[in-house]
């Protein structure tokens, strides 16, 4: 029962049948191992991206981790014993604006899971001289007690205008 075919036709059904024989190789090993290929490609750049994210994290990481140690050793270094209070009142005496406190308001707030509080005097001088107030301001920003300052307002005064009124917040943190 075979079937005779002429060469001609022969020929046909060879090359049919290698077409098909291509197409199935094709479709089904070599586009699969390109799409493969394109995919793990584009997961590659996407690792790389996150991989230079991760470094830049890991730097910002270790810069802060930098500065809470040096936070830590300037806190412990302090004096025993150090208040925010007594210490922008002596500066007060220090610097000749004592009489001129019109308030201190101290507050103390806990900061959540460490071991510190966050310690805070808003203050008002009234009736004092530009040199006065910068040599006060200038004694805080300076101190190394990890002293800074929150909130500045300065108004002129109201009973003569080259005097000046002052209030503002000084912050730090305290064990």
């Amino acid at each position: 029962m075979g079937i005779k075919l002429n060469k001609r036709e022969k020929i046909s059904v060879a090359v049919a049948a290698m077409v098909v024989v291509i197409f199935i190789v094709l479709q089904f090993m070599v586009f699969p191992l390109f799409d493969k290929n394109t995919r793990l490609s584009r997961m590659i750049t996407t690792r790389e991206q996150e991989l230079v994210q991760i470094r830049h994290l890991q730097a910002e990481y270790r810069k802060a981790a930098d500065k809470s140690d040096q936070a830590k050793r300037h806190l412990d270094a302090r004096r025993k014993g150090f208040t925010l209070f007594s210490f922008l009142d002596t500066l007060a005496g220090k610097t000749g604006v004592k009489s001129h406190i019109a308030y201190m308001k101290p507050t103390t707030t806990p900061i959540k899971d460490t071991p510190y509080r966050r310690s805070m005097v808003e203050m008002k001088l009234k009736e004092i001289t530009m040199p006065q107030l910068l040599a006060y301001l200038h004694g805080i920003e300076t101190s190394k007690d990890m002293l800074s300052i929150k909130r500045l307002s300065i108004s002129t005064g109201e009973q003569q205008a080259d005097l000046l009124n002052s209030v503002f917040q000084v912050e730090t943190l305290e064990m």
